[in-house]
């Protein structure tokens, strides 16, 4: 069975060492994890007593979720090397989500501010109304329109078609001479 190491939480690897020959009091242990890429070293502390006990940080950035590898606790006590347990591990994380969506009847999230709807847009410009009142503030009336006929059916042809006169060209000319008779 492979021993869990997280990516999320702190672990501490803890075991009893029994010591014969050899005293426990200047001993040092360290746990050595290690990957195919990757070698990390975590130092322990042992008591009088056996009682081993190494911090294990979290190996979050360092190393993935099921990534593998190796792990050994070494042990040096009064210069010598004991090398007394060692294991596979997996990296894991302790915290995870699972999110499920089901199919979707309805919109999850309806708005409850008041709605509107444009149904029609009034255009207060009148097209006609506008270029007679050009050309009567430019001293132009309907002689002048016919003497220069030539000049001005283009302009009107030009400005009816700019501004989207919708009842043809004819009209809008004849309705701009019947209203600049009026003025």
């Amino acid at each position: 069975m492979s021993y869990k190491l997280y990516t999320d939480k702190q672990e501490i690897f803890e075991c009893k060492i029994h010591l014969e020959g050899a005293s426990l009091t200047k001993a040092n242990s360290r746990i050595i994890v290690e990957t195919e890429d990757l070698k990390l070293m975590f130092e322990g502390t042992i008591d009088k007593d056996g009682n081993c006990k190494v911090p294990i940080k979290k190996l979050r950035g360092l190393l993935g979720e099921d990534d593998k590898g190796t792990m050994k606790l070494e042990v040096i006590a009064e210069d010598t090397y004991f090398l007394p347990w060692e294991s596979d591990f997996v990296i894991d994380t302790e915290k995870k989500i699972k999110v499920e969506v089901k199919q979707q009847d309805k919109p999850l999230v309806e708005s409850s501010k008041p709605k509107m709807v444009v149904k029609e847009v009034k255009h207060s410009f009148n097209e006609v109304d506008s270029i007679v009142d050009t050309l009567h503030k430019k001293g132009i009336n309907v002689n002048k329109l016919y003497k220069s006929k030539n000049k001005m059916i283009p302009i009107l042809k030009e400005y009816s078609n700019k501004v989207g006169y919708k009842k043809g060209i004819k009209n809008f000319i004849t309705e701009v001479v019947k209203k600049l008779a009026k003025k």
